[in-house]
């Protein structure tokens, strides 16, 4: 049977006015394990928090070069952050803004471009709207130095770099990551009812069909080829900063279509913050339909069903009064599919067994220092069923040899803190607590 102490952890204490992490500082005695611990594993794990595009957890880019005298200098020069920054072009001004204000030694000329490219992926696909939304970006320098994101707070798992180290290069590139726009606005793009030309895969977020109380097809009013409810017809690409922006232009669409029911109708749509679910009602009584096999019902195979972001499945609902979406709606919290919320410490550094690998750009999931993985949808008051899945070995690290080896005095000083797969930040005022149990 293995022995085991429990440690608690937990920021209620910071001042979130002067404390702009999440990070928590742990004051270990070195006599405050008898043996080396080969373990930790996860007990509990609780956050409340927003996640936010930017902050200061992810706002750090370095540059590196070797001197005259032979010594290597290095810049860790922070971006700074605002929420004027909501799309890949102005992260890509903030960044070059920030690397070339910077006053490098011997090196007076040296100046960076930085960039970006939208990738389109023009596929027949209903969720076009969410596999085309990814960029790719670029920094080009006047001179050979290192460009590093191994920093804790760096920007690279944002814009597609990791934590990947790039030594004496002019330029370089990062992997294809997903549209930062995304996380601050929901796209739409009907270009099929601007052109007239059917079909077109180029549409995003921007059609449904309507069914009246008999179940019947109800068409469009202005374009019997588009589908009955298709918001920004002639306005090309539109970005809700809400959903509500979103759902009031859709209900006032549908209401073009009152007087099609008996008695009229009186559409109303809503999103349900804490299920994150829409429901869209008729409040006078009569039935209705909606659908999203726009393909199947009007012969146009277009990508911009509504379903998706709206959490519908792609089917039709018939003959009732109001319909909720079985799914939650992919917005914002929900643009990046899956995050995860990691917890990270240098408590496992230079440990080679900790039990999470990166699989991507210069393994940067490994690089950072973490020890677990939480379901970003799990976050609150999580218990693993199974808590060997959340062990993470560390024996081999300089905490654990520093008891085995009887190097340690005083007192060790251990960060803990928290980062998201996405590489978003997770905002000060954050609350956060965890349970860990050493193991020995």
């Amino acid at each position: 049977m293995s022995l085991r102490q429990n440690i608690l952890i937990s920021n209620a204490n910071k001042s979130v006015l002067y404390d702009l992490n999440n990070d928590v500082q742990l004051s270990f005695p070195s006599t405050l394990f008898f043996k080396a611990p080969n373990f930790i594993e996860l007990v509990n794990f609780d956050m409340l928090a927003e996640i936010n595009l930017f902050g200061n957890s992810n706002n750090v880019i370095s540059i590196a070069y070797l001197l005259a005298n032979g010594d290597q200098k290095r810049y860790d020069i922070q971006i700074e952050y605002t929420d004027i920054i909501r799309t890949d072009y102005e992260l890509c001004q903030a960044i070059k803004t920030a690397l070339n204000s910077q006053e490098y030694d011997e090196k007076p000329n040296l100046s960076f471009d930085v960039t970006e490219s939208s990738i389109s992926n023009v596929v027949t696909n209903s969720k076009i709207e969410v596999d085309s939304s990814t960029t790719s970006y670029s920094i080009k320098c006047s001179e050979q130095v290192d460009i590093l994101f191994d920093h804790k707070d760096s920007v690279g798992t944002l814009i597609g770099f990791g934590a990947g180290k790039y030594e004496n290069v002019s330029e370089i590139s990062g992997t294809s990551t997903q549209s930062i726009s995304t996380y601050s606005y929901i796209d739409s793009f009907n270009e099929s009812a601007d052109l007239k030309e059917y079909p077109n895969y180029n549409d995003i977020n921007c059609k449904m069909c309507l069914y009246d109380s008999n179940g019947d097809y109800i068409y469009n009013q202005s374009d019997p080829m588009d589908a009955t409810i298709s918001i920004n017809n002639t306005t090309g690409l539109v970005r809700y900063e809400s959903l509500g922006k979103m759902l009031l232009t859709i209900e006032n669409k549908l209401s073009e279509y009152n007087n099609y029911f008996t008695p009229p109708a009186d559409f109303d749509v809503n999103y349900d913050y804490n299920s994150k679910r829409v429901t869209i009602k008729n409040k006078t009584g009569a039935r209705f339909g909606i659908g999203f096999e726009i393909f199947k019902t009007t012969g146009n195979q277009t990508s911009g069903s509504l379903h998706s972001v709206l959490g519908f499945d792609q089917k039709t609902y018939l003959n009732n009064t109001e319909f909720t979406s079985p799914n939650a709606a992919k917005i914002f919290d929900n643009a990046f599919p899956d995050d995860y919320i990691l917890v990270c410490s240098n408590l496992g550094n230079r440990s080679a067994d900790t039990n999470i690998l990166g699989i991507g750009n210069l393994n940067n999931v490994k690089a950072n220092d973490i020890l677990f993985a939480i379901p970003k949808s799990a976050m609150r008051n999580f218990m693993p069923t199974d808590t060997s899945i959340f062990r993470a070995s560390i024996a081999n690290s300089q905490f654990s040899l520093g008891y085995k080896e009887k190097k340690l005095s005083g007192s060790v000083f251990v960060n803990f803190y928290l980062r998201t797969l996405s590489g978003r930040h997770i905002s000060s005022n954050v609350q956060w607590s965890a349970l860990f149990s050493f193991i020995f």
